[in-house]
């Protein structure tokens, strides 16, 4: 079928003359539309929380997560094969009623007794074939997150050529949406200095194929990726039933942001955006986040003076 065709090479101008999506982001700027991201941390920190809140926001839920701007919305396919039903359900009734409104056709769940096969194994042909299937029925998906990578496969997660074929048959079945996949970090060491880059547990070739890293601790984020240098933001975690409601903390930059939302010199909402990043070392888009989020009255009224 024609648009099956895939043609190779091109020349630079019919290359840009492809089709493509009229964002770059789908969380801007850690994770591009088709990208691939992770999330990791130790056990029991709170990591499928915060994962479920990236997954309502990207589902229309807010307009950033973290700080980060959501660049493209759409729908969110969740597969969650790390904790039994009656767990994951009472944590998504408790976001519910902690006022997370989940919209049914842009948010779906999967868990392991709702696949087809279970030990599920992405590494086994039909397996894959069956996870590209059943995300081909929700199509247009933006992002497959996967909680937890080390229930999804049964290599061997220190072997680098069994982690790469898991990475690569994940995206492939993923294609087009990105995929974020939440994971565990290596096991305490006092000899290792903690490293965004090389404390996730296992093969690094996982890592490699990663256009966004996340750590999340009990205290912050950690993020580090192909278009952002590293950094981290505090964060503050909150018990709400049976599950954590996490949320930057918005004290950590209060003295900068009051100083550039009262300068009457800077007259618009980017030009203090840009002022601000590299005060607090954040990108520009991330502080039109926080500045819409912590002082958007109190700009308007500047800039009506």
């Amino acid at each position: 079928m024609a648009e099956d065709f895939r043609p190779g090479f091109l020349g630079v101008h019919d290359y840009l003359s492809l089709p493509r999506d009229a964002s770059t982001w789908l969380l801007n700027p850690l994770i591009p539309l088709s990208g691939a991201g992770l999330i990791y941390s130790p056990a029991k920190t709170g990591k499928s929380a915060i994962a479920l809140q990236l997954g309502h926001a990207i589902a229309g839920g807010a307009d950033d997560w973290m700080g980060f701007p959501i660049g493209k919305h759409g729908r969110v396919l969740f597969l969650q094969v790390d904790t039994p039903r009656s767990t994951w359900a009472l944590r998504l009734q408790a976001f519910e009623r902690h006022g997370y409104t989940f919209n049914d056709d842009l948010m779906k769940i999967a868990d392991r007794e709702t696949l087809a096969h279970f030990p599920f194994d992405i590494l086994q042909p039909t397996h894959a074939a069956y996870l590209t299937a059943i995300i081909r029925q929700h199509m247009p998906v933006v992002a497959v997150i996967i909680d937890t990578l080390r229930k999804i496969h049964t290599g061997n997660e220190n072997d680098s050529t069994a982690m790469s074929n898991v990475m690569s048959s994940l995206i492939k079945a993923c294609h087009p949406a990105a995929v974020i996949i939440i994971s565990h970090d290596r096991k305490p060491s006092l000899d290792v200095e903690k490293d965004i880059m090389a404390d996730h547990r296992g093969s690094t070739s996982v890592v490699g194929e990663m256009d966004g890293i996340m750590r999340l601790t009990k205290s912050r984020l950690y993020y580090a990726g192909r278009n952002i240098e590293e950094g981290n933001i505090k964060i503050l975690r909150k018990d709400v039933g049976d599950t954590l409601i996490w949320m930057p903390d918005p004290d950590e930059h209060k003295d900068a942001i009051a100083s550039v939302l009262a300068d009457t010199a800077i007259p618009s909402m980017r030009r203090k955006a840009r002022a601000l990043a590299p005060l607090i070392s954040k990108s520009e888009e991330a502080c039109m986040s926080i500045l819409r989020r912590q002082g958007l009255r109190l700009v308007d009224k500047i800039e009506l003076i």
